[in-house]
C-alpha cells in the first residue's frame, strides 16, 4: 500500500511532465496522479472545458500519450475543482456524473503488472466526465444535468441491515459521496461470491433513494479508511469484469479474485498476495527510527 519510495519520485515527474502533457493536449489545466492510484492506476485531470463531450476527448487523448497510455481509471473535472483535492474531485463525481450516461469504457493496453487485468497487459479502462453536463452530452439518451444529492443518513439507515458480519462487514456513507456513493465491505471468499454480494446491495439500493454508486472492496478492508480502501478498489478492479449496472446506479467489484470464477467473459488471473510486513520488522524500525532522524 502506498507511500513507497517510488511515491516521490513519481510525484516529481508528474510535475514535471505537466507542460509536455499540455502541449500535446492544451485542454488540460492541470492533472494530479493520487497516491491510491499507484501512477498508472488512476489519474484525475482538469480542463477547460468549452464543448460537449470534451472531457472523452481528453480521456482517449491520454490514453493515446506516451507512458499514460497505461492509466486504468481517468476522472476528469472542469476549472471549479481543485485537481490535487481527492475528496474534491469525488464530490464532483458525485455530484455531476449520472451513469451510465457518463462513463466511458474501452479495451485497452494496461500496465503489465496490473494483476486484475483479464489478460497480460490488456484488459478493461474507464473515464467518468465528472464536469457539469452541457446541452449535446446526452449520452445513450439520457437527458444533461445533474443528479439530486440524497440523505446520507436515510441511506445509511436504508442499507444498515445488510451489515450481518457475514456477506457484507460494513458500509460507509462518505461526506464527499452526497449520499450517492458508498464503500462496501463484502464477502469474496469464493468465486463469485463478491459478485453476489453486490447484486444484494444493488437490491437493496433500488427500494430507496441514493447509493447510486457501490465500491465495493474485500471484508478485511475497514470502508471508514477511505484511501486504503480506495488503493484496494483501483488495484483489484477491471472496468469490463467488474462493473455491475442496473439503470441508473452501477457498482464496482474491488475484492480480491479467484483463478476460474469469470464474469462479462473476462477471466481472472493468478491473484498476488497482500504483502505485509513481519510486525517485529515494524516494531525494531519504529523503535530504531530517532537514531536516523526519523522521530516524525
Amino acid at each position: 500500500q502506498p507511500p513507497q519510495e517510488d511515491y516521490y519520485l513519481g510525484k516529481a515527474t508528474e510535475r514535471i511532465f505537466l507542460p509536455l502533457l499540455q502541449t500535446l493536449i492544451p485542454d488540460v489545466v492541470d492533472y494530479h496522479l493520487p497516491m491510491f492510484g499507484s501512477f498508472h492506476q488512476c489519474a484525475f485531470v482538469q480542463i477547460a472545458k468549452a464543448y460537449p463531450l470534451q472531457a472523452r476527448r481528453v480521456m482517449h487523448a491520454i490514453w493515446g500519450a506516451g507512458q499514460m497510455a497505461w492509466t486504468k481509471s481517468i476522472i476528469v473535472v472542469d476549472e471549479s475543482v481543485d485537481v490535487h483535492d481527492h475528496e474534491a474531485v469525488l464530490k464532483a463525481v458525485a455530484a455531476h456524473a449520472e451513469f451510465p450516461r457518463d462513463l466511458e469504457v474501452v479495451n485497452g493496453p494496461l500496465d503489465i503488472l496490473d494483476h486484475s487485468a483479464p489478460r497480460l497487459g490488456a484488459g478493461g479502462k474507464m473515464g467518468i466526465d465528472a464536469t457539469p453536463s452541457i446541452p449535446g452530452e446526452e449520452v445513450l439518451g439520457i437527458p444533461v444535468g445533474s443528479p439530486p444529492p440524497s440523505d446520507r443518513a436515510a441511506v445509511r439507515a436504508m442499507l444498515a441491515p445488510l451489515v450481518d458480519g457475514r456477506s457484507v462487514h460494513g458500509i460507509e456513507v462518505p461526506d464527499w459521496g452526497l449520499g450517492r456513493i458508498v464503500i462496501a465491505a463484502v464477502d469474496s471468499s469464493a468465486p463469485g461470491r463478491s459478485s453476489e454480494v453486490i447484486e444484494s446491495i444493488l437490491d437493496a439500493a433500488a427500494k430507496g433513494d441514493g447509493a447510486d454508486v457501490v465500491l465495493a472492496v474485500d471484508a478485511d478492508i475497514d470502508p471508514a479508511n477511505h484511501e486504503r480502501a480506495l488503493f484496494m478498489l483501483f488495484a483489484n478492479m477491471d472496468a469490463l469484469r467488474d462493473r455491475h449496472e442496473r439503470a441508473h446506479r452501477i457498482a464496482f467489484d474491488g475484492t480480491c479474485k479467484h483463478v476460474g470464477w469469470e464474469r462479462n467473459d473476462e477471466p481472472v488471473r493468478p491473484w498476488p498476495p497482500i504483502i505485509r510486513m513481519d510486525p517485529a520488522v515494524v516494531d525494531r524500525v519504529q523503535k530504531r527510527g530517532a537514531a536516523f532522524g526519523l522521530d516524525e
